[in-house]
C-alpha cells in the first residue's frame, strides 16, 4: 500500500510533539533545580475552533446579509456551491460536491439528492439538496474533510451544520421576554424577507416561536448581450433566439417563495434535569417560466417544490458529582420533499421566413408531478464523562450510539391534456421504495497529556443495509423497474476514526495535526435504478461499494490580543470513489423485428442485427482520487500595531487545492480554482456603527484542469451518390465508439469584486444593515455557475456544435452586476 505524501510530514510532526514535550518538560526540571523546587509548567490556552472548522456565527450572517447557499460561503476561499442554475446541489469541498458533502440540521442529516444524470437532462425531477433558511440559524459549522465519525455516511469530502435558534438568542440579559421584528431586500433577486419572532425564558421554563416569509425572483445576470452575426433570416428571429431555447441572453423568470417556522419548548421541572422539544420545518415554491427550455417547439413551466419538517424530543440529565457528566437520550423525526411540478404545451409559430416567425403559448398538454419522499427516524443516545485521571493524564470520554430508519418512496403524477381538456391521468413509480436501516456507535476520548500537549482519539461503528421494498397497489412501477428481479438488499459495515494532536507553542501559538476518515453508501438510484429507451439508457449496479475518504491536515494557529492566524495544509485520499461512467453495450434492435427491418438496415447498417450497439450510463466503483491544497487566513487589529485609532482591523484569506483522479485523463470538475479575499473594516468601540469592505480575487480555471471524457465515434464510409457517383454527406459505416478526453467547453476567466456592507443603530435595540456587492459593476463567470450547465439537455444548456449560438447563451451565466441589500431589525 503507498503511502501518502503527507504521511512522513505527520510522522515528523509527531516527533516535534514529543521533543517539544520533552524539551518543555526539561526546561521545567532545571528551573526547579536552580530554586530547589519542583514545579509544573501551566500554559494558558484559548478554546478556539478546530483548525478543519469554520464557524459562521448570527452576527456574521446577519452582518454579511447571507440569504442563501451562495451568500453563506461568499467569502470562504476554499468551499464552494454546486450551482445548476434553476437549481442548487449543496456544497463543494475538498474536491468533491452534492451528495458527498453532509449537510444537516441540528445534527440530523438531510437527504440525498436521489436523481441521477440521465433525467437530470430534462429537469423534469427536483434535483436540489435541501437546507434551511438562515434566519432560522444562529450558527453554521462548516467542517472541511472527511468527517464521518460526527456526521456519518454522506460526509466524505465535508458537512455543514445548522444549528437553530435558542430563545436565549432573542431574550437579552436578564429579562424574561423579548422579541424580534426583522425585514430585508436584496435587489440581486429582488427578495423580501420578513420574519417575526418571540421568546420566553424562565427559571424552569424557555420558549421560542419564529416565523419567516420570503417572496423573490431569479437571480439577476450582468450580462442580456446579443449577438448581430448570430444566424438567422431576420432581426425578428434573431431576436427571438435570444428570448427563447439556449441562445437566450437572460435568466429565466422565476417567483420564488418561502414559508419557514421555528418552535421550541424547554422544561426543567428538578434540578439537573431538562426536557426539550423542537420543531422546524419550510414549504419552497420556486415557479420558472422556463423560456431557455432547449425544445423550442414546446414550451414548458415548472413548479420546484421543497418541504421538509424537523422533531426532536430530548432529555438531559447533568449530575453534580459522580463519573457521568451528561446523559443525552434524543428522539428525532424528519419528514422531506423534493418535488417538481412540470407543465407543458406546444408552441403555435405564425409568420413566415420573409417577415420571420412570431410564437405563443398553445394549449396545455402535460402536467407532469414528479416527488421524491423521504421519512427519518432515529434514537441515539450519549453519555460523557467528567474529567477522569490515568497515568498523570486527564480524559474525557464519549459515547454515543444510535439506531435510525429511513423510508424512500418515488410517487410521480401525470396529467394529459387535449386543448386544456383532461383525457387521462396516472400515478406510478419509476423506481423500487427503498428501507436503510442505520445502528451504531462511537467511543471519542479527549486526552491532557500536560498543559502543552492535548490529544484526541476516537473510533465509529456504523452497520447500514439498504433494502429494495414492494411496490404499492396503488403506486405500480412503470417498464423501467418490472424486470429487476425483485432485487435483493446490501449491507455496508464501515469503521471510521478520529485522531487529533494539538501542541501549545506558547500563549500565542499552537500547532497541530488532524487525521479524519468518511465514507457515503451508494444512493437508491445509484444501485437499483434502471433505464432503456431510444433517449437514454441507464445500467443498474447493486454491487457498489461504499466510497471512502482519508483527510490529514497540519496547520499552524495563532490567537492575542493583536489578532488571528490560521494556516492549514491538507490531503485528502478516495478509494472506491462512484463515479458516472459512459461506456457501451450490446441492447435489443427493437427495428430487426419489426416487418420493415430491411428498410432500416439499408439505411443504416448497424440495425441489421438482433442488437445494437448504444451508450449507457452506469455508476462505478473508480479506485482512486486525490485532492491536497492549503488554507490560509487571519485577522490584525491594526491599532495595536498602527497609530490608528480602535476598530481599524485587516483581514485575508486564500484557498488553492489541486487533484486528480488515478489512472484517469478526467479532471474533478468540483475543486475550487485559487480564491482570495481582502477586507479592511471599522467598528466605532461604542458599537454603534461599523464600515466593511471586501476585495474577492476568483482565478480562472485552467483547461488541463477540466478534462472530460465523452463516447464518441467518427465516419469511416460515406454513402455514394447513386446520381453523380460521389460521396454525398451521409455516412454508411461508423467507426466503433471510443473514449474522447477533451477540455471543458466553458472556462471562466479571473475576476476581482468588491463589496461594502455595514451597519448602524440609531437605537440600542434598532439596527440599521446595508451593503452594496459588486461595487464596479464587474461581468464575470463563476466556475460554479459554468460547471454546472448541461451540454445535453433540454435544461441549463447551451449548444455543443454551434459555438457562436454557445456564445451568447453563456450572456445569462453571469453572476449578478452591481446590487444592493438592506435590513432593519428590531428586538424589544
Amino acid at each position: 500500500m503507498k503511502h501518502s505524501k503527507i504521511t512522513p510530514i505527520a510522522l515528523l510532526v509527531g516527533l516535534m510533539f514529543c521533543n517539544a514535550a520533552q524539551a518543555a518538560e526539561a526546561e521545567a526540571q532545571t528551573a526547579a533545580e536552580q530554586t530547589g523546587t519542583l514545579e509544573q509548567v501551566k500554559v494558558k490556552g484559548r478554546r478556539s475552533a478546530p483548525a478543519t472548522v469554520e464557524r459562521v456565527n448570527a452576527k456574521t450572517i446577519q452582518q454579511e446579509l447571507i440569504r442563501d447557499t451562495r451568500d453563506l460561503v461568499r467569502y470562504s476561499a476554499d468551499v464552494g456551491v454546486a450551482d445548476q442554475g434553476r437549481r442548487l446541489k449543496g456544497f463543494a469541498m475538498r474536491g468533491v460536491e452534492d451528495n458527498r458533502v453532509g449537510i444537516s440540521i441540528d445534527g440530523v442529516s438531510l437527504p440525498s439528492s436521489e436523481e441521477n444524470s440521465l433525467y437530470a437532462r430534462y429537469g423534469n425531477f427536483n434535483n436540489s439538496r435541501l437546507s434551511i433558511d438562515t434566519e432560522l440559524v444562529k450558527g453554521v459549522d462548516i467542517t472541511k474533510g472527511a468527517d464521518s465519525f460526527d456526521s456519518g455516511s454522506g460526509s466524505l469530502g465535508g458537512n455543514v451544520n445548522y444549528r437553530t435558534l435558542d430563545a436565549g438568542d432573542i431574550v437579552s440579559g436578564d429579562r424574561h421576554f423579548g422579541g424580534l421584528l426583522r425585514s430585508g431586500y436584496a435587489s440581486k433577486n429582488r427578495e423580501w424577507v420578513n420574519t417575526v419572532g418571540f421568546g420566553y425564558v424562565g427559571e424552569k421554563f424557555d420558549a421560542l416561536a419564529l416565523f419567516s416569509h420570503r417572496h423573490g425572483h431569479e437571480m439577476k445576470s450582468r450580462g442580456g448581450k446579443g449577438l448581430t452575426d448570430l444566424i438567422g433570416s431576420s432581426e425578428k428571429d434573431k431576436q427571438d433566439q435570444a428570448e427563447r431555447g439556449s441562445t437566450r441572453i437572460k435568466p429565466d423568470p422565476m417567483s420564488v417563495k418561502n414559508n419557514s417556522y421555528l418552535f421550541k419548548f424547554g422544561w426543567s421541572p428538578i434540578e439537573n434535569h431538562r426536557f426539550a422539544l423542537s420543531v422546524n420545518g419550510q414549504n419552497n415554491h420556486n415557479f420558472t417560466d422556463e423560456k431557455t427550455y432547449s425544445l423550442t417547439q414546446s414550451w414548458r413551466e415548472a413548479d420546484d417544490v421543497q418541504k421538509r419538517k424537523n422533531v426532536n424530543l430530548s432529555h438531559e440529565w447533568t449530575p453534580d458529582a459522580g463519573r457521568i457528566a451528561l446523559v443525552k437520550t434524543d428522539l428525532d423525526y424528519q419528514k422531506t420533499r423534493n418535488g417538481a411540478i412540470n407543465y407543458k404545451g406546444d408552441m403555435n409559430r405564425e409568420g413566415d421566413w420573409r417577415s420571420g416567425y412570431t410564437y405563443t403559448k398553445g394549449f396545455l398538454a402535460d402536467r407532469d408531478e414528479r416527488n421524491m419522499d423521504t421519512r427519518y427516524k432515529r434514537f441515539s443516545l450519549r453519555i460523557d464523562s467528567q474529567s477522569l485521571s490515568l497515568f498523570n493524564t486527564k480524559h474525557r470520554l464519549s459515547f454515543k450510539t444510535f439506531i435510525s430508519r429511513r423510508d424512500f418512496e418515488n410517487v410521480n403524477h401525470d396529467m394529459d391534456f387535449s386543448k386544456g381538456q383532461l383525457t387521462g391521468e396516472s400515478v406510478y413509480t419509476i423506481m423500487r421504495p427503498m428501507k436503510t436501516d442505520q445502528i451504531g456507535f462511537s467511543l471519542q476520548d479527549g486526552i491532557d497529556i500536560n498543559s502543552r500537549l492535548s490529544m484526541k482519539a476516537g473510533i465509529r461503528y456504523d452497520h447500514e443495509k439498504v433494502k429494495p421494498q414492494a411496490f404499492r397497489e396503488s403506486v405500480p412501477c412503470k417498464d423501467t423497474c418490472v424486470d429487476d428481479g425483485n432485487p435483493s438488499g446490501k449491507s455496508f459495515n464501515t469503521w471510521n476514526g478520529v485522531l487529533g494532536m494539538d501542541y501549545r507553542l506558547n500563549d500565542t501559538w499552537k500547532i497541530g495535526y488532524q487525521l479524519g476518515s468518511g465514507h457515503r453508501i451508494p444512493t437508491a438510484s445509484e444501485m437499483y435504478f434502471t433505464y432503456n429507451s431510444v433517449y437514454g439508457n441507464w445500467i443498474a449496479n447493486p454491487n457498489l461499494k461504499a466510497e471512502r475518504s482519508i483527510n490529514q491536515t497540519l496547520s499552524l494557529q495563532g490567537k492575542n490580543e493583536k489578532g488571528l492566524l490560521d494556516f492549514n495544509i491538507y490531503h485528502t485520499k478516495y478509494r472506491n470513489f462512484l463515479f458516472e461512467e459512459e461506456s457501451t453495450f450490446e441492447a435489443r434492435n427493437e427495428w430487426y423485428y419489426k416487418p420493415d427491418a430491411w428498410y432500416h438496415c439499408y439505411h443504416n447498417p448497424a440495425l441489421c442485427g438482433p442488437t445494437v450497439t448504444t451508450i449507457g450510463q452506469q455508476m462505478v466503483n473508480i479506485d482512486r482520487a486525490k485532492v491536497y491544497g492549503l488554507e490560509l487566513k487571519g485577522s490584525l487589529n491594526l491599532h495595536k500595531v498602527l497609530p490608528v485609532s480602535e476598530g481599524w482591523k485587516f483581514s485575508g484569506s486564500l484557498g488553492y487545492s489541486k487533484g486528480k483522479l488515478s489512472g484517469d485523463s478526467r479532471s474533478m470538475l468540483s475543486i475550487q480554482p485559487i480564491k482570495a479575499i481582502l477586507g479592511l473594516d471599522y467598528e466605532s468601540p461604542d458599537d454603534r456603527w461599523g464600515v466593511f469592505s471586501r476585495v474577492t480575487f476568483m482565478g480562472r480555471k485552467k483547461a488541463k484542469d477540466a478534462q472530460i471524457s465523452e463516447q464518441d465515434r467518427h465516419c469511416v464510409r460515406h454513402k455514394i451518390d447513386p446520381w453523380t457517383g460521389e460521396e454525398s454527406e451521409d455516412c454508411d459505416k461508423y467507426s466503433d465508439y471510443y473514449a474522447k478526453t477533451l477540455d471543458y467547453r466553458w472556462l471562466n476567466k479571473a475576476a476581482t469584486v468588491v463589496d461594502v456592507f455595514g451597519y448602524y443603530k440609531p437605537a440600542k435595540k434598532l439596527i440599521l444593515r446595508a451593503g452594496v456587492y459588486n461595487l464596479f459593476n464587474r461581468k464575470y463567470h463563476t466556475w460554479d455557475s459554468l460547471r454546472g450547465i448541461n451540454p445535453r439537455a433540454t435544461i441549463n444548456s447551451l449548444s455543443v456544435s454551434d459555438p457562436q449560438s454557445s456564445k451568447q447563451g453563456l450572456e445569462r451565466f453571469y453572476a449578478p452586476g452591481r446590487n444592493y441589500a438592506v435590513s432593519l431589525e428590531w428586538k424589544f
